[in-house]
């Protein structure tokens, strides 16, 4: 691009110059003959005069006296050659000889002088674009050879993933920079493997060492709720106990599922039905529905298919089920609905008491129930994040929608 406009700029200031050297050039021709013409009446003997030359480019006439004049212009005038009218580069100027005045007209075709230009600038113009041509072939030529070994290295960080703990080997390139950089990329491969083990083993080590004291203390709590001589005040102390053990149990096993889903740790995967899966999971919560009197509509007659770890596919359906019972009103109603490689699901409901921007954070919740940590939709747009699908939300005609879609690239 510097070079074209560079060309371009050079192009201009040469056609303004090689204007300006041909019109010095007709400007000299014109003076030459001047200086022929004159030389010409002082040499002739007659009295008066009155000539055209034979290519009628020069005019003579004898004139009355008059002030000496020249002027220069430009005309266009007929050429027998051409059979047409070309321009003309004109000179009228008046000389007194010998007591007499002429008025002498000369005429200098600028026909050829265009044609040169002409051909000066086409051959310019060709020039530059051959230069430009084999700047920008060797330009590329010379990229592609000197940034061959950073495009394979860059190949590799792409092909690479952190959960497969595949072992990266960069070549060799000869280049200290391309060494250099990739040394550093090995190093801090390495260095990320190695803190995606600790990481994977202390999260499964801390949740299996919080839940086996946590199971210790459910049994004991049961064990005690069993006593007959507990007051109903102890009872009911014990209880509430006994239920913030179970949620903070849940808590853990949900916490843990979520961290193995951020770290990628599902990598089978298969092609699993949304619809069949769906239904599987609402015939588990029939009662509930039944419960809670909800009307169920469904529309399921696209296929939703996705190439998924089976666990993720039924934590996500099953959270996004949950969430539409759960804040769900009684002799409400859920709508579910497949068309054009999405699901939608929808719930009557109140209105959000929190921003919708953060329905999808963690410990995020509507309301203040119990029965809820504010992770399902955390984790539920964790799993879409992880396989290429893209979760919504929206709230309209009295409806709380959650459309499943999969990512246009998928």
């Amino acid at each position: 691009m510097v070079t074209l406009v560079v060309f371009a700029a050079a192009g201009v200031l040469f056609y303004f110059a090689l204007g300006r050297v041909v019109d010095k050039n007709i400007k000299e021709m014109l003076d030459a003959r001047r200086i022929n013409v004159i030389s010409y009446l002082q040499n002739s003997h007659v009295d008066s005069i009155s000539l055209v030359s034979p290519d009628r480019s020069i005019f003579i006439r004898q004139i009355p006296l008059t002030k000496s004049h020249t002027a220069v212009s430009d005309t266009l005038a007929y050429d027998e050659h051409e059979k047409a009218l070309v321009p003309y580069r004109k000179m009228v100027f008046t000389t007194e000889l010998k007591n007499n005045c002429y008025e002498v007209i000369l005429l200098q075709s600028l026909l050829e002088s265009e044609d040169l230009q002409a051909i000066i600038l086409y051959f310019m113009a060709l020039l530059f674009v051959l230069i430009l041509s084999a700047l920008f072939l060797l330009n590329r030529w010379l990229s592609n050879k000197a940034w061959k070994p950073f495009f394979r290295s860059s190949f590799l960080l792409k092909t690479w993933k952190l959960s497969e703990n595949k072992q990266v080997q960069f070549e060799k390139t000869g280049i200290s920079e391309f060494d250099q950089l990739n040394k550093t990329l090995q190093e801090m491969i390495e260095k990320m493997q190695a803190d995606f083990v600790n990481l994977k083993e202390f999260t499964e080590n801390a949740s299996h060492e919080i839940q086996t004291p946590l199971a210790i203390i459910r049994s004991k709590l049961e064990m005690m709720l069993n006593e007959p001589s507990l007051s109903s005040t102890q009872h009911l102390q014990l209880h509430e106990i006994f239920e913030t053990v179970n949620r903070l149990s849940k808590m853990n096993g949900t916490l843990l599922l979520l961290s193995k889903i951020e770290n990628r740790q599902f990598i089978e995967k298969s092609d699993i039905d949304f619809r069949s899966l769906i239904e599987s999971r609402l015939a588990d919560l029939e009662e509930l529905i039944e419960m809670k009197q909800i009307t169920l509509s469904l529309n399921l007659a696209s296929p939703f298919v996705v190439s998924i770890h089976p666990m993720l596919a039924d934590v996500l359906i099953s959270n996004l089920l949950s969430n539409a019972l759960r804040h769900n009103c009684i002799h409400g109603e859920i709508l579910l609905t497949s068309e054009n490689n999405k699901i939608v699901f929808s719930n009557t409901g109140d209105p959000l008491t929190i921003d919708a921007k953060n329905i999808f954070k963690r410990f995020v919740k509507q309301g203040n129930s119990a029965a809820s940590n504010g992770l399902g939709l955390a984790i539920a747009d964790e799993i879409c994040k992880s396989n290429q699908l893209t979760l919504e939300y929206a709230y309209q005609n009295n409806l709380h929608t959650f459309e499943l879609s999969k990512k246009p690239d998928s």
